[in-house]
């Protein structure tokens, strides 16, 4: 078992064909060619292969605060995320006991030390209705999940960049993308 965690799956693909076609303009020749020719170029990543940019990916992401603090990193991308406000708060205020509060806040938290004095802690916060505080207290191991979009090519410079940094979070996150893409060929020259 790992001693980190985050959790992906791609929800969507799409522009392959769309920005083949385009390529197909480029060098006036048939869709068909244009495959083969994609094949070669994907790889020139500094102006021939901006075919790229028009394949988007769509991912959910669950992982904790502060790896989503490094993949802020990617501003050529968008992100939907879970409000800490609206789901944190609501769902602790809606628990009726506080086993269950105590539970339900180890479950989102990468921290296997938590003392049970923290977690009342955070449940006083939110019976308070201090979202101040409790956002300030909450530890940068809260797990939040996040709805990605970026492009192929953007997805290639995080894999370029990535693939052998210090978090292992970020190999498991480009193994597990990769996994589940229907075009991983356009990113074989990285790994």
């Amino acid at each position: 078992m790992n001693d980190f965690f985050i959790e992906t799956k791609v929800l969507n693909e799409s522009g392959v064909e769309a920005a083949i076609s385009g390529l197909s303009l480029s060098y006036k020749i048939r869709y068909e060619r244009a495959v083969e020719v994609s094949n070669k170029i994907y790889k020139n990543d500094f102006g021939e292969n901006k075919f790229l940019e028009q394949m988007m990916i769509w991912i959910k992401v669950r992982a904790p605060r502060y790896w989503w603090a490094e993949a802020d990193t990617y501003r050529l991308s968008t992100k939907q995320s879970e409000s800490t406000m609206h789901t944190l708060i609501k769902k602790l205020s809606t628990l009726d006991d506080e086993d269950k509060k105590v539970s339900w806040i180890y479950d989102n938290i990468e921290c296997a030390d938590m003392s049970i004095g923290y977690l009342n802690e955070l449940i006083e916060i939110v019976k308070q209705n201090n979202i101040v505080k409790f956002k300030r207290k909450l530890t940068e191991g809260f797990l939040q999940t996040r709805v990605w979009m970026f492009s192929y090519k953007e997805f290639r410079n995080i894999v370029r960049q990535r693939k052998n940094h210090k978090f292992p979070h970020w190999g498991k996150f480009i193994d597990d993308v990769l996994g589940q893409l229907k075009h991983p060929e356009y990113f074989y020259d990285l790994k």
